[in-house]
């Protein structure tokens, strides 16, 4: 398979550092000896550190709808997040107590971000992949993705019924995700575009320059709600959910020990659910 990466063309602009509110958090070890550092918090671990300051940074990127995604205000300037990443970020800062200060960057950039302890969390829709576990901690799973499909042109429906009709042809798919993933292992005669967005994947095969677009289900299911003209091939994917994790920073067993037990309630009162159908409905009318 033959591999190029592309520029999304869409949501450009998109800051790829942390935003001004989301400044590096260290704090002086025992007897203060790095008074060279510039000192943001002083505490024994980071979750009193986030508790005295009242607020937790959350490393996010709103390039994928619906689990975070840039809701555009009428007649106003500016963005606020939606998504059911965002949802959770803010309840999990509702339960500890404090604000959310989420910090929105490109998907590496937040993995970065929290490998420096830039950022308390990260919640990016992440597989718990061996290579992270060097960079975090991850958190207990918080969602299963659905199936893993592939997002075509109507038109086409005649000529692609199967996965194995795409032979040949070229897919697009977010870089880095598992999406891309199961396109490099299951599509071995097509050629991928790696795309910076999922949006991005979709913004290709609506110009044509793609036969697919490599996508989790709920999200090929509302961009072939939003644009007409799409539809999701029936052959899906095969693939074993291992769930999806956010990242901690690495060593803080009180942060990630309090997260998990936010997130067992979130997952026994069924919240997240909850959340994903509401922000495809928002998505959808944005």
């Amino acid at each position: 398979m033959k591999i190029k990466k592309i520029l999304a063309f869409c949501l450009t602009g998109m800051a790829a550092v942390l935003s001004a509110g989301c400044s590096n958090v260290v704090w002086a070890e025992g007897d203060g000896t790095q008074e060279e550092i510039e000192v943001r918090r002083v505490a024994s671990n980071r979750l009193e550190a986030i508790l005295e300051e009242g607020e937790i940074t959350i490393g996010i990127s709103p390039d994928y709808a619906p689990f975070a995604f840039l809701v555009q205000a009428d007649g106003e300037e500016g963005h606020s997040l939606g998504g059911s990443d965002v949802e959770l970020g803010k309840y999990i800062a509702a339960q500890l107590g404090v604000e959310a200060d989420f910090c929105e960057m490109e998907f590496e950039d937040a993995l970065n971000a929290v490998s420096e302890k830039e950022v308390d969390l990260v919640l990016l829709g992440m597989l718990p992949e061996a290579d992270r576990k060097t960079r975090m901690d991850f958190t207990d799973v918080y969602y299963e993705p659905g199936k893993q499909v592939v997002l075509m042109q109507e038109k086409q429906a005649e000529s692609i019924k199967t996965l194995e009709d795409l032979e040949g042809k070229t897919v697009a798919a977010q870089y880095g995700s598992l999406q891309a993933q199961l396109a490099v292992e299951q599509l071995p005669g097509s050629y991928l575009e790696l795309t910076d967005h999922a949006s991005g994947a979709v913004l290709e095969l609506r110009m044509g320059t793609v036969d697919g677009a490599v996508l989790d289900e709920t999200v090929a299911k509302e961009a072939a709600s939003e644009y007409t003209g799409l539809t999701i091939l029936e052959d899906a994917f095969t693939y074993t959910s291992r769930g999806i994790v956010g990242g901690v920073v690495q060593g803080e067993e009180e942060l990630l020990n309090r997260i998990n037990e936010i997130l067992a309630g979130v997952l026994e009162e069924n919240r997240y659910l909850n959340w994903l159908d509401e922000a495809t409905s928002l998505a959808r009318a944005s």
